[in-house]
């Protein structure tokens, strides 16, 4: 059988000696043998996902799930065979490819989570699990092996040239990347779908938020081998930052000397709406999977000498090990404790001799093809007794570390600026957003850039839950001077004895081009029966004036996607609002769904809503449910006690006397309101419609500013 020598950095080339040796000495079992190339390949070819799971992100994890075994099988043993095979998969999932309407190459098809829906999209995440094999095949072939150039060349420049264009330059062209002034940066999800009757974008701009973290690095892990080919530093400065930012996620409990962090953290303003993000901060309950991931990915850079340092993977092996079954458990804990979600970071085992045990372990237990590789690949990584040498980048002078304290976590999870930047002479706010896990009293101050004086406190909120969001705005004040002063300044909370910073940074900025719309004068009204033209600061997104249905007069406002009317700015506005909605009367039993809605927003961007809400434990066909999106954003919805009536309903929000909120349907107040959950008054109206249980129909809406 050919063969060819397969050389995998200067730890591999240490280990040809004494480590080598020793470890021969220590094994009786046989190294695995090598499964048959073509073999394997039909083997993965039989996964029935590769069937049956589209064409979208839902086909790309199930198409990389071996896609970089043939890689592995081919560093192990040195056939080239493995090659061949590698890249008859990897044209299999290429045939795949569609144009998205911006001419991209793509994997297009159903949004994850969803079966035969409408509209279709790709994902930078699938985009990245298929061109990572891609950009690694490249670089094996280009950079580790150019003998095989003559032989496998031309196929590698085609792949190196795909990877480029799909992962680097359509979601740069598509703005879905962002970069805060502390240069750390993050993806965002595309706002639009496509139409794949027309062939057109279709504008969705409610779906744009920042991608789960495990999709960042699976993007950083595409640019990684992009640079080991390239050597361009545009690919290498986007690492430091998107990978470079995780670090200063962590949350560091000192007590065990360990470290968690979330699934997602907001990042950009397009993250946060009122007082909590739009995305779930925690780590996740149930998928140990993505951390264990994620920790994979961070050793890659570790060896190519990028963001991580030695200290940064022994702590990474530390809480590896904190996790473990041990002191008389018998099941997992996650990297915070939280859960039972936890897993082997088997990317660490070269690094503990405790995980390379049990991984090997495991993988001796339930042989498999698979299983083979994954073995033999981890004996070419050789030994833990140099583990830490770095198997790419070997001189010291070309490693790129990102140096950031760490920060504890316990009590403050999330801590972050949104944005980063107060623009003076656009008057633009930032919110200084944090999740409290524990009851007591938040404390936000001012310091100077360097933290080494405070310049004065800046919120004093008390927490009576154990998992609050909360969010104040600050428009660059000093607080002992009532002065606005640019420069870089740091931002600290305080909870419990327990502190974070992030860096905030006060500009004069431009003076912003469009005009702010007009607020409700003391004592005014507006009233909108729909019969004639709409008042100027309506903003409709698949809504429209309509005469199909009306409570008075011939016509009402119809929304289909969502309506806003903003009638306030930075203060809340004592106003009463009253208007008429109608109920379709759809009935959904049993079934967990969220239907149409209508409320107010405050001017710290929360949204109260009155819903129409399924769950097991909400009589959806029988009673409206309150939400205010400040507590959990729409996750968390509560019975209003109001009974639902088909046709047009009466509902009045007053805030006159913003001590006692008043929330009434049909005559009737709602139940069950929570204090600090409830507006005390209001800067603007919204509407959500809904296509399972709407359209939203609106007439005869009145808003009063009362004092």
């Amino acid at each position: 059988m050919e063969r060819i020598n397969v050389t995998i950095g200067l730890a591999a080339i240490l280990l040809l000696g004494v480590v080598a040796d020793a470890a021969a000495t220590r094994r009786t079992d046989s190294p695995p043998p090598e499964p048959d190339p073509a073999a394997f390949h039909r083997s993965v070819m039989a996964n029935p996902n590769l069937r049956t799971s589209g064409t979208g992100e839902g086909f790309a994890w199930h198409a990389a799930h071996s896609a970089e075994l043939f890689l592995d099988a081919f560093e192990a043993w040195g056939n080239p065979q493995w090659l061949e095979q590698a890249a008859r998969y990897y044209d299999f999932y290429l045939e795949k490819l569609q144009r998205d309407p911006d001419g991209y190459e793509g994997w297009i098809g159903d949004p994850i989570g969803q079966r035969d829906a409408t509209l279709k999209a790709d994902a930078l995440v699938g985009d990245a699990l298929l061109c990572k094999p891609l950009a690694r095949f490249a670089w094996l072939v280009l950079k580790q092996h150019p003998e095989l150039e003559p032989r496998f060349g031309e196929t590698a420049r085609r792949y190196l040239q795909l990877s480029k264009r799909i992962v680097w330059e359509k979601w740069n062209h598509r703005g879905c990347y962002y970069e805060d002034r502390s240069g750390w940066g993050s993806y965002r999800t595309h706002g639009k779908l496509v139409d794949p009757r027309t062939g057109r974008w279709v504008d969705r701009p409610n779906r744009i938020i920042s991608d789960n973290l495990n999709k960042h690095y699976h993007a950083t892990d595409v640019l990684l081998y992009l640079w080991m080919i390239t050597g361009r530093e545009a690919y290498r400065d986007r690492i430091l930052s998107v990978a470079g930012r995780a670090k200063t996620m962590w949350r560091y409990f000192p007590s065990e000397n360990r470290i968690a962090w979330n699934f997602w953290m907001p990042h950009g303003p397009h993250d946060i709406e009122g007082r909590s993000p739009r995305g779930w901060v925690g780590v996740h309950p149930d998928r140990a999977g993505y951390q264990a991931s994620e920790v994979a990915m961070w050793v890659r850079l570790y060896d190519a000498g990028l963001v991580f340092s030695e200290e940064d993977i022994r702590l990474l092996v530390n809480t590896n090990r904190w996790m473990m079954p041990t002191d008389g458990r018998t099941a997992w804990r996650s990297s915070d404790g939280s859960s039972n979600a936890g897993t082997l970071w088997t990317s660490l085992a070269r690094f503990d001799p405790e995980i390379r045990r049990r991984y090997e372990q495991g993988l001796r237990n339930s042989d498999s093809a698979a299983n083979r590789i994954r073995l033999a690949y981890l004996r070419r990584l050789g030994e833990p007794q140099r583990s830490f040498d770095r198997r790419w980048a070997t001189d010291p002078e070309t490693w790129k570390l990102v140096d950031v304290p760490l920060q504890p976590g316990r009590n403050l999870s999330m801590t972050v600026v949104i944005p980063d930047t107060v623009e003076l002479k656009a008057d633009r706010r930032v919110r200084l957003a944090c999740l409290a896990r524990v009851p007591g009293t938040l404390v936000i101050e001012l310091l100077t850039g360097d933290g080494e004086q405070v310049l004065g406190e800046l919120a004093r909120i008390p927490v009576e839950g154990r998992n609050e969001y909360h969010a104040p705005f600050f428009d660059g004040t000093h607080p002992a001077t009532a002065k606005r002063q640019p420069g870089q300044y740091q931002i600290r909370w305080t909870l419990d004895g327990e502190q974070r910073t992030q860096q905030v940074y006060i500009i004069e900025g431009e003076v912003p081009d469009e005009a702010r719309p007009e607020e409700l004068a003391r004592g005014r009204t507006i009233r909108q029966d729909f019969e004639g033209d709409l008042d100027d600061r309506w903003v409709l997104r698949n809504a429209r004036v309509s005469d199909e249905r009306a409570r008075s007069g011939r016509r009402s406002l119809r929304v289909d996607g969502g309506a806003e009317l903003r009638f306030g700015g930075r203060d809340d506005l004592p106003v009463r609002v009253s208007m008429w909605i109608w109920d379709a009367d759809r009935k959904l039993g049993e079934a967990s769904h969220n239907g149409v809605a209508w409320g107010v927003t405050t001017a710290l961007g929360d949204r109260f809503a009155i819903r129409q809400v399924w769950r097991p434990y909400l009589a959806g066909d029988r009673d409206y449910a309150w939400i205010n999106t400040g507590e959990n954003q729409w996750f968390s919805p509560r019975s209003t006690g109001i009974a639902r009536r088909a046709g047009w309903s009466h509902w009045v929000m007053d805030f006159s006397d913003p001590a006692n909120p008043e929330i009434t349907g049909n005559g009737r107040a709602a139940a069950r309101l929570v204090e600090r959950f409830t507006p005390t008054g209001a800067v603007g109206i919204f509407l959500i419609g809904d296509p399972r249980t709407g359209p939203l129909y609106i007439d005869d809406l009145v808003i009063e500013y009362r004092r």
